[in-house]
């Protein structure tokens, strides 16, 4: 996990999708653990009795506000559908799978029909995962069961194949097919984690427009304080809140701070980052390392490059658990001293909420802009009050003075009397 982590914060993916994991995110293993900062995580869990767990994650990032829409998983198969918003008003279909080769001819029908209404539904498409079929022609598109219930997929809605080489074997078990209204610029199969290889692509879906987005914080480090101070105390606020609630009292102090602030410290401009705590250049410089060596392996099949590619992987490994662990020690004991750093390193590994998925308007549409779910949302808790009469308020019964007790006596018995009933 720490690996998929790194290689996260390394090359910056939009979506990250694993297939054939041990994970057990409903019993064992804990969100946390599995988080990566920066991304939503989604799963379909493995409906099995063992303790060995399985499924399969993907990790999408938070900009493209991901929506559950399917999510089915037997003991040999899983689907799991997401809808993905890039920009405003474009929506893409994001479908892993898996399917295991000891299927039923009945496990597979059920598994290719809830394939074929996800994609049969508008919206451009994009499927990828391992679906462990031998012995298909590709040439031809020819293949007995249950090769050819894939080929029937594909055919019917216009499916493209976009893996070409073997990646196992002389087989393609792991497929990346689109609608043809959805392209792939580039595609790589690269690096691998553990026993698998990683598929590397790129969607055609970028904003020309776009340009890289910079916050702007408060740059402390170079402010004038002093002068601040002056200007916070030459005003005369007897004078300013004289007359005032405590509300313009507020609003006043906090006009005159904001003032301030903007007179005597200035801003920088920073690049948001979702890289974990521990990550540093030191790994990031190991890991495209790792990339070039098996790159180079790939090109040039010798045993120095086999035993390179090798040593880079090894070394990817120790330095992330071994940058890990001191990172994990020196906030432990910096625990007491340094509160700041402790409380940003546990913070780190919270994770993020989801955003408020489309919601349903009084007529029927569905809504998928902030504002228009901040006023559906609005008139529903709204409408949870009470409305009063006000012409007909009752009055409340006039109390007569002499009723009043004034006083009384109350024995301890009596009250732990009436505390036990």
């Amino acid at each position: 996990m720490l690996e998929l982590q790194a290689i996260a914060s390394t090359l910056s993916h939009d979506i990250i999708a694993v297939n054939e994991t041990w994970l057990d995110i409903n019993g064992r293993h804990l969100r946390t653990e599995v988080s990566v900062k920066g991304y939503v995580l989604h799963n379909v869990d493995k409906p099995s009795h063992s303790n060995r767990g399985g499924g399969s994650p993907i990790y999408i990032k938070e900009k493209l506000q991901p929506h559950v829409k399917t999510n089915r998983a037997t003991e040999k198969s899983e689907i799991l559908h997401l809808n993905i918003q890039p920009h405003p008003g474009q929506t893409i279909k994001v479908v892993l799978v898996y399917g295991n080769p000891t299927c039923t001819a009945i496990e597979d029908d059920e598994f290719y029909d809830c394939l074929d209404n996800i994609v049969g539904t508008p919206h451009k498409t994009l499927i990828m995962g391992d679906f462990n079929l031998l012995r298909i022609n590709w040439t031809t598109r020819q293949s007995q069961a249950p090769g050819s219930k894939l080929i029937d997929l594909m055919n019917t809605n216009s499916l493209q194949k976009h893996i070409n080489k073997p990646i196992k074997g002389n087989n393609i078990l792991d497929l990346v097919m689109t609608t043809t209204d959805l392209s792939i610029t580039s595609l790589d199969v690269t690096d691998k984690i553990d026993d698998h290889q990683m598929i590397d692509f790129s969607l055609d879906v970028q904003d020309p427009n776009t340009k890289p987005q910079h916050k702007q914080v408060l740059d402390y480090q170079r402010a004038n304080f002093e002068l601040m101070k002056e200007e916070l105390g030459s005003h005369n606020y007897e004078v300013l809140m004289s007359n005032k609630n405590a509300e313009k009292w507020y609003m006043i102090l906090k006009d005159k701070i904001a003032t301030a602030t903007e007179h005597h410290i200035p801003r920088k401009r920073i690049r948001p980052t979702n890289n974990p705590p521990w990550f540093s250049q030191k790994i990031k410089h190991l890991i495209n390392a790792r990339q070039h060596s098996y790159r180079r392996l790939k090109r040039y099949q010798t045993e120095p490059n086999h035993q390179e590619y090798i040593h880079a992987c090894r070394a990817v490994k120790r330095t992330i658990i071994s940058i890990k662990r001191n990172k994990e020690i020196t906030v432990a004991a910096q625990a007491k001293t340094n509160t700041k750093s402790s409380y940003k390193y546990v913070n780190d590994r919270r994770l993020k909420r989801d955003t408020i998925g489309p919601l349903i308007d009084s007529e029927g549409s569905t809504q998928t802009n902030y504002k228009s779910k901040v006023k559906i949302l609005n008139t529903h808790f709204t409408s949870a009050f009470t409305h009063e009469n006000l012409p007909e308020i009752p009055q409340p019964h006039a109390l007569n003075p002499q009723e009043i007790v004034l006083d009384g006596v109350f024995t301890v018995e009596e009250v732990e009397e009436q505390l036990s009933i």
